[in-house]
């Protein structure tokens, strides 16, 4: 029982913090599942970050669920998958009730207030994965750099991003593997 509670907490956290969707809660998801549980080490917050990019659903969801199982199985998996989207629903249902009730100006302000906290998750989501080692995410954030400015100054890029991302892939390949 006590486990159940703790998945719960846990993930009722990540919910909370969760705005911009699944990239930009991974930061917080590592913090709860290897920093504060210890329930995974960075290696196996890697792994599942992994599986829960090839399986369907929210990176949060999947990751919820399969740590939930890995804990206390399928009770586990139902109390954490559960944490992680009952909390943002019910957020999002207090706010959508006060939104509707404030004038259009606030809430205008209030979504404008939100841009620069969700870049900013996001941008964080981005160091974990892309620095694992250090000479691989030097390498990786150069990569970065390098494919926003071009996509942004190459006119065939602008028009065939695809192009782009399976240059970055045979590149990736060959100095990650």
């Amino acid at each position: 029982m006590k486990v159940l509670l703790e998945l719960a907490w846990a993930f009722s956290q990540v919910a909370v913090g969760a705005f911009g969707g699944g990239l930009s809660t991974l930061p917080l998801i590592e913090y709860q599942l290897v920093k504060t549980t210890g329930w995974l080490t960075p290696s196996q917050f890697n792994q599942v970050l992994a599986l829960s990019q090839v399986t369907p659903g929210p990176i949060a969801v999947n990751a919820a669920t399969f740590v939930g199982f890995q804990q206390a199985g399928v009770l586990g998996s139902l109390v954490s998958t559960f944490a992680i989207v009952a909390v943002p629903i019910s957020i999002l249902c207090v706010a959508l009730f006060i939104l509707k009730r404030v004038d259009e100006e606030r809430s205008k302000k209030f979504k404008e207030l939100l841009r620069p906290i969700v870049a900013g998750l996001l941008s964080l989501s981005l160091v974990s994965p892309l620095t694992a080692t250090v000479r691989n995410g030097i390498i990786a954030i150069l990569m970065l750099f390098t494919g926003i400015f071009l996509l942004r100054s190459s006119k065939f890029l602008k028009k065939y991003p695809p192009v782009l991302l399976l240059v970055y892939g045979i590149i990736g390949s060959v100095l990650f593997s």
